[in-house]
């Protein structure tokens, strides 16, 4: 087996063997970091790596929406609503070329990720 091929079947171990919360911030991570690239790409005008990106963390949120429990209640509309903004955020990102949207996602996810990593760490204690 090469390194890559290692490294996707550490990956993949990783994410069969992460509990809800990890999987969470795991697509938080996924969306951010495209989202970083999106933004190279819209500064450098680079369309095609600009609209694949942005189109990597649109499908990270969807993923994300459609994974949620609304048995749970507010919280899971609530996440669902801004989710579903973000996701348009993008969309008009991607039509307008704009920094500033990518940046208030990006912005948005990273608070979230924050947020589930406090929820995370006061269940294992």
């Amino acid at each position: 087996m090469n390194a890559s091929g290692a490294f996707q079947a550490y990956k993949k171990a990783q994410v069969q063997t992460a509990d809800q919360g990890t999987l969470i911030i795991m697509c938080y991570d996924g969306a951010i970091n495209f989202l970083k690239q999106a933004r190279e790409a819209i500064v450098s005008q680079n369309m095609g790596k600009q609209n694949e990106m942005l189109t990597k963390a649109q499908n990270v949120l969807w993923e994300l929406a459609s994974s949620l429990n609304f048995e749970a209640g507010e919280i899971a509309y609530n996440l669902d609503s801004l989710y579903n903004y973000m996701i348009r955020r993008l969309v008009d990102a991607q039509y307008r070329s704009s920094v500033a949207m990518v940046d208030e996602v990006l912005g948005h996810l990273q608070e979230m990720k924050k947020s589930w990593q406090t929820i995370i760490h006061k269940k294992t204690l």
